[in-house]
This record gives structure tokens, C-alpha cells and sequence, in this order.
């Protein structure tokens, strides 16, 4: 398979504890199971954390300098000082600047907004614009979702501006040197929740500017909309004080009286009523991340602000076209990613690609999508005049942080979290900066860490049914998010039928599942190159998640899997339009080891041995009766190159019983017809036997002698050895030493020459074995 197989992690939990929890809670046992496995022991957690605590917030004071930067801003509030928020372009940042300058002119202050144009200014604060924003009269910048990384800037900065440095990145060793610096993550602060967002601090700001002291807990809860745009967006763990940000935000989106926020969600589609986090992380977030990537945040942040719903519409509308050109460029880039990526001998280890003129708005995304389809951890690299700029994205193993702190004397910026990062460096040292983050990588993962694993928390035994019901309970979890992720359930031995690929791109699987007397219809996104390893009526077990779904105005149960078990995974690409060589390469690239079964080790193209190198072992079909278990095991992927002479059943029986777990056929049409038509050469029937007989007396009629092995070289394609042997055993000629000469021809029948006779047999019994081998789907295959 091209995808790395999932790894299970089946949760467990008492049964019995989540039945007398249900009954106490009034809710379902199927949702106190999942709160158990989450670490909610007792009735008064699962109720706090399913319907909101009493008092849900800490008390903003807690953070470090958070008493500083509340007296510095109410000076500036009472003096009419010009205030600038300055932010980032992700929706995290727009959704802060948003929150704070609105709360912040709520109060009667002189107060912008600033967001640094992405292409041409970069992540965080700059020289030239914290020049230009003191020459234009402010005296107090406020940094919300950045900040934190940028001891150059703050140092070099006007003396005439005081910076507050609100932000949630992970904190340097060296802090700049700012005014006051909020960030809950620094090592001398004790808020207790560590895991805020960007808008998150910003809201902590703002409880704490109108609470004006320390000791209570916070009453302001106003925003908390664009409070959960930014959360969401930012895939921040979605507990504790997120979650009831998150919880109220959504609620509020409903009623909101941000005329802008009314327009993005008619514009992208979102219900107006039941919104959920998956409406902000596919609907809302992509739109206003969109324009930040492609133009400038700064009209998404005046699309949150502004009262005036003709505008809101205008900028509404805008964002969507961004969002569609986003896509595109997003399709491209991947393509062209995927180009070098098949230029690779092997991809292992890491990724790391660069390009002129890749976007630098758009490469996180399709760094992510790397990340989802080789489960690597990858860089994509936009140069533009000798400068590279990265987007960075990890798998849960790796500290990407850490990894690019390393590495941090060859680069000129950087920032971000574990799992994903920002860099840039001058173009020159990016063959250095690959050869040592691959060094660094290689050495910090093992083979396990490559591994995907996928959370399951409850498989469904026997017959048992997901039902709306169950879901309308399951609902009591939202918002579902990181850290509080929507829960999987699976199916053992699921029957699937109908798969088919859908979506504008064919990129998408569907299929309809049954399980005992319940049909379900399946969708799995991005995943329709698994067809060739689906068939109709497979048997397998299934990961989804349960999801609601209205059309026709009829409610139904859609699943949306996540991934897909076999007893044994038997890929069919004997009708794949891709050529075989460029399929087995194709496999060869991701796996650290393929078994290839061919008719003859020699008859593979040298560029494919040159290029598979230590990653292919090749094994002639004569060899897999004698293959050993464990030889056979340390094989990734088996692949049938060839189409064998042998019983395709049985080969696959043999494969089965020696523990094969993933199985691909790589013959084809072409593979068929070329046996085929070799079968007729060197079995003749009686037509060829006819026309050979009529070159070999063409031959003699002007010469008494020839050369068999002229002759053949001359007719290749028309008359073998075994026609020459036949004519002899016939009596129609002599044939000795090479050599042939003309015989007495008498009248006789080719069933007279014991060869023909034998060859028709092997003929017959070969051409039924091609033509099966051909023929037989994989429920047959699998089944014998």
C-alpha cells in the first residue's frame, strides 16, 4: 500500500462505573465510557466538563506581568495615547487583533490595528514597521499571537514606543527586552492553564483590563465568538479554559451582533443555528486564513471590526474567491511537490522540498497534507532572492521546535510549537540545513515513532448499531478539537460494497457499510487511492466517526472513516492505467523493504534495479514454496510483478499461510497478452504449425541446407525450436547439429508427432492458468 497502515490503540474502560455514572448524569453510557478514557473519574468532573463549570475562568492576574500591562494600558486609555495592536495573519491573530481593538474602543481608546503583509514583511514583528507605526503617533504597541521570538526587533525598536508582548509560542531563552511580556507558557509564571491561544491571552487582557485588580475571579465574558474562531483555528488542546471559551463562543456565533462574522458565516455556508468546532476549522477559519495567505490579513481583521453590513458582505464575498484561489494554489503546489518527491530514491526519515516561487501563504497547508499521506515529518521551502522561507509540520514523535532549535545558527528566524513551525534562512545554506535536520531527526526517532497510531474508543460488538440518538448524546462532548478529540468508534467485520471514488477531484472514497441488520453510507476523505485494495462484499474492520446527516430533508447516520483494517490487504492493479515500473517504484519509495515475485530476475529494466536499490529483493516464483516465514515477514509489501505460471490461488494460499499481511498484483493487460502470445510461438497450434512449415520449405527450395539458428533469428516472431522438432518427429525433415535438411515427405497428422500432442496439452493447461490468474477478483483470492 502507498499509505502507511494505521496502528490501533483500542481504549478501555469499567463498564460498570460508566453505567452507574450514566444513571446519575441522566446521559448516555456510551458518553460516560469516553469521558472515563479521557481521565473524568466522578460524576461533579463529567458534569462540569459536559455542561460548564460555575466559575470556568482563572484569575487573569495569575499570569505574569499581566498587573503591569493593565496599569500601562489604562494610562494609555486615560491620556489618549495611540494605541496599535499588532498581530499575526493567521486566524488566531486576525481574531485577537479583532477582539482586543474592539474592546479596546469599547473603552474609548485610540486604537489600530496592524497585521505585517506575509509575503513581503513575514511572521512577527519588523524593523520597518515598528518605525513607521511610532512615526505615525503611537505610543504603545500590543503584540497579540507574536512577539515572543523577536529580541532583535524589540531591542532596535523607537525609544518612543512601549511594547507589550502578549503571546502563546513557545518561549526562547532570551526574552526580548519589552515592556511587560504576558505569556502563561514563560518559567516564572503560574497561571495553571498553559495552553491558551493567541486571541486566548488576548481575552485574559481583556477580563483583566475590566476587572482592574487582582484577587477575584473574572466576570467580562464578552467576544468569546471571536475567542473561539481564533482557538479553534489555532488547534489549541480544546480543555479547560478553551473549552469553555470555545463552548460559549460557539453559542454566541449564533445571536452574534458582529455584522462581519454574520456575513463570513452566510457567505462560507455555515449553519446559523448548532454551529460546531468542525464549521470554524472547515467553513470559517479557511476563508480568513485565505486572504492572509494569498493578499493581506488586514482585510480580515477589518471584516470582524466594521458595523457596516454592506461592507461585511463586499469583504465576505472577497475572502471566498480567496479561499477558491487558495485551493488552487494549494492543488499546484502539491502536485509539484509530489514531482520532486518522485524524483527521491526513497523517502524516509524526513521531508524537506524547496522551490522558486511556491507560495508562502499556501506551503503549510500542503505540508500538512505530506504529513497526513507519508506520516513524515515536512518542510516545504518557498526561495525568493536568495532567501528561504519554510513551513513546518511534525508527527506527534517529534519535537519540531526542538528539532529546528537546533539547527538555529544557520537560521536567520524561526518560531512556532511542536507540531508545527516557521523558519527562515538564507538560500544558500538550505543543503546544509536538510543534511542536518534529516541528521537530527534520524537520530531522535526510532522505526516505531513512524508509525501512525489511531485512537479507537469503542468498538461496537456483534450487531450493535450507532443511532441518531446515540449521536444527539455524543453531541454533549462538543467542541471536539485537539486533546478532546470527536470520538472514533469501530466495526469488527464489517461488510463493504459500492466504493467508488467522488468529490470535483475523484479524491474521495464512498461506500456503503453493513453491519448486522443497520446499512450505513461511509465516506473517507482524500482516500480514494485505496480503491485498487477495495472490493465488493470485503470483509473489514472499520474506524469512523458517527456523524449526523440531512438530505431530502431524511436523517441518517454517515460514517466518515478514518481508517481501514484487512486479514490480509490484496492491492489489484491489473487494470491500473500507470505503467508497473512506475507502481512497484512507486511502492519501493515508502517502504523499507518490497518483495517482488517475478518470472525472471534479469527481465527488470536496469533504471528500476538501479533506482529500487536495497529497498527491493526480487524472488523468481520458483522460489516462494521454499521462502522462509521470517524472510517473508521482514517484507513491508509483496508485490506479484510478473503474471506466474503457476495457480494465482494458490500462490496466494501459500502467501497467507506464511503470515503476509499486504499483498499487491503489479500485471497487466500487456502482461497477459505478451504470455499469450508467446504460448502461440513456442506451443504452436496447427495455423502456426502450418505457417512454419511453409517458411522451412521456402528456406530449402533455395538451399538443400539452413541454419536453424538463422532461421529463427530471421522469423522470431513466427517459428521456435519446438516447430522445428515437431516437423522432425513428422518425418518432413532431418535436423541435426543446427543444421536442416529436406526428408521425405510423406502424408501424416501433427497429432502423429508426440511433441505437438504434448505441447497442445501444456498449452491448454498454461492458457486456462494465465487467463485465471487474470480473471479472479480479489473476494476469490482472498477466500480460496
Amino acid at each position: 500500500m502507498m499509505h502507511k497502515e494505521r496502528i490501533w490503540d483500542i481504549k478501555e474502560y469499567n463498564s460498570q462505573k460508566a453505567d452507574y455514572l450514566a444513571e446519575e448524569l441522566n446521559i448516555s453510557p456510551m458518553v460516560t465510557g469516553i469521558l472515563l478514557e479521557r481521565g473524568l473519574q466522578d460524576a461533579a468532573s463529567m458534569r462540569d466538563f459536559l455542561y460548564g463549570s460555575a466559575a470556568p475562568f482563572h484569575d487573569p492576574f495569575l499570569l505574569k506581568d499581566m498587573q503591569r500591562s493593565v496599569e500601562r494600558i489604562e494610562r494609555a486609555l486615560a491620556a489618549g495615547e495611540q494605541i496599535t495592536v499588532y498581530g499575526d495573519y493567521d486566524v488566531d491573530g486576525i481574531s485577537a487583533s479583532s477582539l482586543l481593538y474592539l474592546y479596546l474602543k469599547q473603552r474609548g481608546g485610540r486604537v489600530a490595528t496592524y497585521i505585517p503583509q506575509r509575503k513581503s514583511e513575514g511572521y512577527g514583528l519588523n524593523d520597518e514597521a515598528l518605525k513607521n507605526i511610532a512615526e505615525n503617533g503611537t505610543t504603545l504597541v500590543i503584540t497579540v499571537d507574536c512577539g515572543i521570538s523577536g529580541l532583535h526587533e524589540v531591542a532596535n525598536a523607537p525609544k518612543s514606543l512601549d511594547i507589550i508582548i502578549t503571546d502563546h509560542h513557545t518561549v526562547p531563552e532570551v526574552l526580548p527586552p519589552a515592556y511587560a511580556i504576558i505569556n502563561a507558557k514563560q518559567r516564572d509564571c503560574g497561571y495553571p492553564f498553559k495552553h491558551l491561544s493567541g486571541v486566548g491571552i488576548a481575552f485574559k487582557l481583556c477580563q483583566a483590563l475590566e476587572q482592574r485588580e487582582p484577587g477575584r475571579l473574572p466576570k467580562w465574558q464578552e467576544l468569546t465568538e471571536l475567542a473561539a474562531l481564533g482557538t479553534v483555528a489555532d488547534i489549541v488542546p480544546l480543555i479547560g479554559e478553551n473549552r469553555e471559551l470555545v463552548r460559549r463562543g460557539l453559542k454566541a456565533m449564533e445571536t452574534t451582533k458582529l455584522v462581519g462574522l454574520r456575513a463570513l458565516i452566510k457567505a462560507s455556508g455555515c449553519p446559523e443555528t448548532g454551529i460546531a468546532s468542525d464549521n470554524i476549522g472547515f467553513g470559517l477559519a479557511p476563508r480568513l486564513n485565505a486572504v492572509g495567505r494569498l493578499e493581506h490579513a488586514q482585510l480580515a481583521v477589518e471584516l470582524l471590526v466594521t458595523d457596516d453590513s454592506v461592507k461585511a458582505e463586499k469583504i465576505a464575498a472577497e475572502l471566498n474567491r480567496e479561499n477558491t484561489l487558495r485551493q488552487e494554489i494549494s492543488r499546484q503546489i502539491m502536485e509539484e511537490a509530489e514531482a520532486q518527491l518522485a524524483q527521491e530514491k526513497h523517502i524516509d526519515t524526513a521531508i524537506v522540498l524547496a522551490s522558486e516561487g511556491w507560495h508562502q501563504g499556501v506551503i503549510g497547508i500542503v505540508a500538512s497534507r505530506l504529513v497526513d499521506k507519508y506520516h513524515l515529518p515536512t518542510i516545504l521551502i518557498s526561495l525568493n532572492n536568495g532567501v528561504a522561507k519554510g513551513s513546518c509540520r511534525s508527527i506527534p514523535a517529534l519535537n519540531l521546535y526542538e528539532a529546528i532549535d537546533a539547527e538555529r545558527d544557520l537560521l536567520t528566524q524561526y518560531g512556532g510549537h511542536h507540531q508545527a513551525a516557521g523558519l527562515t534562512l538564507p538560500a544558500e545554506l538550505l543543503p546544509e540545513f536538510k543534511r542536518r535536520f534529516h541528521e537530527y531527526v534520524a537520530q531522535k526517532l526510532s522505526p516505531e515513532d513512524y508509525l501512525p497510531h489511531q485512537a479507537i474508543d469503542c468498538v461496537l460488538s456483534g450487531s450493535s448499531e450507532i443511532s441518531i440518538r446515540d449521536l444527539e448524546q455524543l453531541a454533549l462532548l462538543e467542541p471536539c478539537g485537539c486533546e478532546n478529540q470527536a470520538p472514533v468508534f469501530a466495526f469488527r467485520q464489517a461488510l463493504l460494497h459500492n466504493q467508488r471514488a467522488m468529490g470535483k477531484e475523484r479524491n474521495h472514497l464512498q461506500f456503503v457499510l453493513d453491519k448486522g441488520y443497520n446499512s450505513y453510507r461511509g465516506l473517507m476523505w482524500n482516500n480514494a487511492d485505496l480503491l485498487p485494495y477495495m472490493f465488493e462484499n470485503m470483509v473489514a474492520d472499520v474506524a469512523f466517526q458517527p456523524k449526523i446527516n440531512v438530505w431530502n430533508n431524511e436523517t441518517s447516520v454517515q460514517l466518515q472513516a478514518v481508517s481501514i483494517h484487512q486479514q490480509v490487504t490484496l492491492g489489484d492493479m491489473r487494470q491500473a492505467a500507470d505503467d508497473k515500473w512506475r507502481l512497484l517504484l512507486g511502492l519501493v519509495k515508502v517502504h523499507n523493504k518490497v518483495l517482488a515475485y517475478t518470472e525472471d530476475k534479469q527481465s527488470l529494466p536496469a533504471e528500476v534495479l538501479q533506482t529500487a536499490g536495497d529497498y527491493l529483493e526480487l524472488a523468481s516464483y520458483e522460489e516462494a514454496a521454499g521462502m522462509s516465514q521470517e524472510r517473508l515477514q521482514q517484507a513491508e509489501e509483496i508485490v506479484l510483478l510478473d503474471l506466474p505460471a503457476y495457480p494465482l490461488a494458490d500462490i496466494m494460499r501459500r502467501l497467507r499461510q506464511q503470515g503476509a499481511k499486504h499483498v499487491t498484483l503489479l500485471f497487466n493487460q500487456p502482461d497477459l497478452e505478451e504470455r499469450l502470445q508467446r504460448l502461440a510461438l513456442t506451443h504452436p497450434d496447427r495455423d502456426a504449425m502450418m505457417q512454419a512449415y511453409k517458411l522451412v520449405m521456402n528456406a530449402l527450395k533455395m538451399r538443400t541446407t539452413v541454419s536453424v539458428e538463422e532461421l529463427l533469428s530471421a522469423h522470431a516472431e513466427q517459428i521456435s525450436e519446438q516447430a522445428v522438432k515437431i516437423m522432425e518427429e513428422l518425418g518432413f525433415i532431418s535436423y541435426n547439429n543446427g543444421i536442416i535438411e529436406k526428408a521425405a515427405i510423406k502424408r501424416c497428422s501433427l497429432e502423429d508427432a508426440p511433441l505437438y500432442v504434448t505441447l497442445q496439452q501444456e498449452r491448454e493447461r498454461l492458457e486456462h492458468i494465465y487467463k485465471e490468474n487474470y480473471r479472479l477478483s480479489q473476494h476469490e483470492l482472498l477466500r480460496c
